[in-house]
């Protein structure tokens, strides 16, 4: 607590951010305390925005601090807490101004729908998607210079690395400027429904909120139940496999928890991911955004490889079974048995003729006619 921070006055009084307050009859709580217990709940609160679990992360802190803030009121001459019928009146004002400003955004988009131009539209993707190459390009450049990237490369090597990336952002940069032209100021350029890119990253951070909170409960509901599966598991394959998941759990949750509260300006306007993790390595970025043209050309290619590669084959047609003839006589057999068999498939197949088949035997095979 900054000694500015408290002022006493008679009565007990203390003030505090501006405000003044006071112990009520029976209050067994400190200055300080009720100080701590304070900005405890602001703090709590303000984090619970971005992540909401912490209200029961720390349910037990919070009712202590709420038990504490309880023993105290407003200290101002007059102050009267809001009645119901006056906050009714303000949330009604406050629903008012919400729907006014819908309807002036509605407004506005339906006006500039008319103006959409797809080829500005997507001159202004490409310029994003260089603009980002461009960076990475500067990136690697400088790191070759300086002997920070590949320490050990052969310094012919590292010229000719130089002299190539030296080449690609002088290309780059007549692209860019050629661009720039074209689409003037990329915030003012609106996609098919008439909606600019501010309004849109207000949009994208909404549904990125969203998603992380639910992954990341998710996750954390995930992560004992990998932990208690790992621990009862018995078999080295099952627990191997079950440390590798844990482990991908965990990095993943921990890398959804680094995320700072961010605000719409953070966001990409033309993908749910903050702009800041679009590039062309991992780490320290994510990857392009796959609204960019290039990138989304390549993406698309992928997914047919894939698909092709996935898709289930045509059936092949059988192959036709081999012909075999109606019946076989052995070689080697006395003339009057060889007759007699004839005979009797001469009754059940009169139409079939004989032929020499293989090792010398006699085959009966359907006639002409027959076949």
């Amino acid at each position: 607590m900054a000694p500015e921070d408290k002022h006493n006055h008679p009565d007990g009084v203390i003030e505090h951010d501006g405000l003044l307050w006071k112990p009520k009859e029976g209050a067994t709580s400190s200055v300080e305390e009720f100080i701590a217990a304070r900005a405890l709940f602001i703090e709590l609160h303000d984090d619970a925005d971005w992540n909401p679990w912490v209200l029961n992360d720390r349910a037990k802190d919070l009712e202590r601090a709420q038990q504490i803030m309880g023993e105290w009121a407003r200290a101002e001459p007059g102050h009267r807490p809001m009645t119901k019928k006056q906050i009714d009146a303000m949330m009604a004002r406050q629903d008012r101004e919400f729907k006014a400003r819908q309807a002036a955004d509605r407004e506005r988009c339906d006006r500039d729908r008319l103006r959409y131009d797809p080829e500005r539209e997507h001159a202004r993707l490409s310029l994003l998607e260089l603009q980002s190459r461009m960076e990475f390009e500067l990136h690697e450049v400088a790191g070759l210079r300086d002997g920070t990237r590949f320490p050990a490369m052969d310094p012919r090597r590292r010229a000719e690395q130089v002299a190539e990336h030296d080449r690609t952002i002088a290309q780059l940069r007549s692209v860019i400027e050629r661009l720039t032209n074209l689409v003037g100021d990329p915030e003012d350029v609106v996609d098919a429904h008439g909606r600019l890119p501010k309004g849109r990253r207000e949009i994208t951070l909404f549904y990125y909120r969203l998603n992380r909170q639910s992954e990341v409960e998710e996750l954390r509901a995930k992560l004992p139940e990998i932990d208690a599966a790992l621990k009862a598991a018995t078999s080295r394959d099952e627990r191997s496999k079950l440390q590798i998941k844990l482990g991908l759990a965990r990095q993943k949750l921990e890398k959804l928890l680094a995320v700072p509260p961010l605000a719409s300006e953070d966001m990409c306007a033309d993908c749910l991911a903050p702009f800041s993790s679009h590039g062309w390595s991992t780490p320290p970025w994510d990857g392009p955004c796959p609204a960019w043209p290039s990138w989304a050309a390549r993406l698309k290619e992928a997914r047919k490889i894939l698909y092709s590669a996935s898709a289930p084959k045509q059936p092949v047609a059988p192959l036709k079974p081999k012909a075999e003839p109606l019946a076989v006589i052995p070689s080697g057999l006395p003339i009057p048995e060889v007759v007699e068999r004839l005979k009797e498939l001469q009754d059940q197949y009169p139409d079939a003729e004989v032929r020499r088949g293989r090792a010398n035997r006699w085959e009966l095979w359907p006639g002409s006619s027959t076949a």
